[in-house]
């Protein structure tokens, strides 16, 4: 431990200190924080590097994702506007999220120049030419960038999967860019404690086979391994019975055929509520041998813990653990 420190002092006495997860800390002496070096990416998908003198002041947030992670990270004093949630805010996020100021349309990306942020945090989509353009073009006006890594920042989901590692990684870089490292891991210690906790409970235990669906009207959506839909059960020990070599779309006659000992349903807002998800397995008779609707095992996931989930990761985590292990919750 003691060669331990040493190291890191003389690294720090040289100006350079490495923390991991694709980020490098370039310090002036063992006290400062910044710069800070960040790994994002822009539109083309390629990794590109944005380095904060200090912490930004005047935020830019898009999805829930962002605005959530932000007001858990205690920022929300930053946020100069924000806009794109799916539903309703986290509700422990509520109190803070009603300080902010929210826009229900998104703005343009003329309204946002105006705005004069430091900061732009959002979605990969949001910097396509019909909105905000590439992030080159905040780059010119010394706006750095952050990219939710699920959004698809790194490429399609069949080359780089979505997983729970990269919704830690955005916290964790979030922290880095603000200095409130310790808060991001605190939130990140506590998805990663439940998982631990999971795993301990189901060692020695065969898994449960598990579909994770949205009703597309005619056929199911596969949420599969690449997705984080399919990461989440996965990392939990259960088996995916659908969408364990890809994700592509399903009828009633495989969903039978698979027989899954555990249904989840997709539900999001504007879409339907979880019961109406649940009732669309549960009271159709086409579905009545199902082991899953026998068994009263099928439950709703919200598309928001499943899809650039954020901190609300802890909330999939907890909705797949309560109803695959029911036993350990009571």
């Amino acid at each position: 431990m003691k060669n331990m420190k040493t190291v890191a002092g003389m690294l720090c006495l040289a100006g350079i200190l490495s923390l991991g997860m694709g980020t490098t800390v370039f310090a002036e002496d063992g006290d400062s924080h910044y710069p800070v070096t960040i790994t994002t990416y822009n539109y083309e998908n390629e990794p590109i590097e944005m380095t904060f003198e200090k912490a930004p002041e005047k935020v830019f947030a898009y999805a829930n994702s962002n605005i959530e992670e932000l007001l858990a990270l205690g920022l929300g004093d930053k946020i100069v506007a924000a806009c794109g949630l799916d539903g309703d805010v986290r509700e422990d996020l509520k109190d803070e999220f009603d300080k902010i100021q929210y826009m229900d349309t998104k703005p343009s990306k003329e309204e946002v120049v105006a705005m004069e942020p430091d900061f732009i945090a959002a979605w990969y989509s949001s910097f396509d030419d019909d909105w905000l353009s590439d992030v080159s073009f905040w780059q010119e006006r010394d706006v750095n960038t952050y990219m939710s890594l699920n959004s698809a920042a790194k490429g399609p989901a069949s080359e780089f999967p979505r997983t729970i590692e990269d919704e830690y990684e955005d916290i964790l870089n979030l922290g880095k860019i603000f200095d409130c490292e310790d808060k991001a891991e605190e939130i990140v210690d506590q998805m990663k404690g439940e998982i631990d906790k999971v795993k301990e409970h189901v060692e020695g235990t065969d898994p449960l086979s598990v579909a994770v669906l949205e009703d597309e009207g005619d056929s199911f959506r596969v949420y599969g391994t690449e997705t984080l839909g399919g990461n989440i059960p996965e990392t939990l020990g259960a088996e995916l019975k659908l969408g364990a070599e890809n994700s592509e779309n399903v009828g009633a006659e495989d969903l039978i055929a698979a027989d899954p000992d555990v249904l989840f349903m997709i539900n999001y807002d504007g879409f339907m509520t979880a019961d109406e998800a649940i009732a669309d397995i549960t009271d159709n008779p086409a579905y009545a041998s199902l082991s899953a609707v026998k068994n009263n095992k099928v439950f709703s996931v919200n598309l928001n813990e499943v899809y650039c989930s954020g901190v609300r990761t802890y909330d999939g985590i907890m909705t797949f653990a309560k109803a695959l292990y029911p036993d350990l919750y009571e």
